[in-house]
């Protein structure tokens, strides 16, 4: 216990031996955990908005206003049934001429004027879907069905392309922000173990004197190398520590304006509540570079 306590006594009081070469590597590893982090949440938050987008589009199928109320609920009956179907709801005329009045200042002018012309809006069926990848496949189950001679067209029919669009171009968005975020992690991880590796290095050179006095006095191969890599393990705990202190405060500062302007409040509540966690995975990230840069720069240059 003596033998380890002086191990790590000795590696915390390397540090301040050479305090610039030091601060370089504790603030590259900020850095690189800080960037590790801002991209680990982007990742998510894409990935939720894209959920969350998936979620909110449907299969709409517009019926005739031929229909009559027996044929309007074996058509529903039907439709919910198939395989793909997570509900299905029916929107009348009434219905659909009060959704387009209260979507928006606009939409109410044009539900003033649909009124006066007696409302040509058709009523619907609001199909949600377990698997919108499949909605094609959907639609066609939907036409195949006996009852369908009520449906005048639906969404797809119509090529109603905005809402997949805009999916799509949110799942581009969400792989080119995990390939940007990997590539930049890589290369600062890359960073932080080069310029830590070479402090390390410098360290040795600059302590070898005492490393052969060690030698010579009889001290283990891992009582000389042990401070070396308490002090590679230090530079991951405090730039851990230091990231955390910068990310609470920078948090809680533009947590209102993601939630707000960007709708990241799900990701907020998800960072919050695993936030333990993820202090933890800083943590481990930190020390796992600093332990692995110091074990690569003693194989290299201390010779025992």
């Amino acid at each position: 216990m003596i033998t380890f306590w002086r191990i790590w006594r000795t590696g915390f009081r390397n540090i301040f031996r050479n305090a610039w070469l030091s601060t370089a590597a504790t603030a590259i590893m900020v850095v690189t955990l800080l960037i590790m982090t801002f991209f680990a949440f982007s990742t998510i938050f894409v990935r939720k908005q894209v959920a969350q987008v998936r979620q909110k589009i449907d299969l709409s199928v517009f019926i005739s206003d031929d229909a009559t109320a027996d044929q309007i609920q074996a058509l529903q009956a039907k439709i919910n049934t198939l395989g793909n179907v997570k509900s299905v709801d029916y929107v009348s005329k009434a219905d659909a001429l009060n959704k387009l009045s209260t979507s928006s200042s606009e939409g109410q002018k044009l539900a003033q004027s649909a009124q006066s012309i007696g409302n040509p809006l058709p009523a619907s069926f609001e199909v949600k879907l377990t698997n919108i990848d499949l909605i094609n496949q959907t639609n066609a189950d939907i036409h195949a069905l006996e009852e369908s001679k009520i449906i005048t067209d639906t969404s797809v029919d119509n090529r109603d392309e905005n809402r997949q669009g805009v999916v799509e171009n949110v799942i581009k968005i969400s792989n080119a922000v995990t390939k940007i975020g990997l590539a930049l992690s890589v290369v600062f991880l890359i960073i932080a173990l080069l310029i830590i590796f070479n402090t390390i290095r410098m360290a040795i050179f600059t302590r070898r004197e005492e490393v052969e006095i060690m030698k010579l006095v009889g001290a283990t191969k891992w009582f000389i190398r042990g401070p070396f890599l308490v002090e590679g393990t230090l530079y991951g705990v405090f730039g851990a520590l230091i990231a955390l202190t910068l990310l609470i405060p920078f948090s809680r500062g533009v947590g209102p304006f993601l939630t707000d302007k960007l709708g990241a409040g799900p990701t907020l509540d998800y960072f919050g509540a695993h936030f333990g966690l993820i202090a933890v995975g800083m943590l481990v990230v930190g020390v796992f570079i600093g332990v692995i840069s110091s074990w690569l720069a003693l194989m290299r240059y201390l010779k025992l």
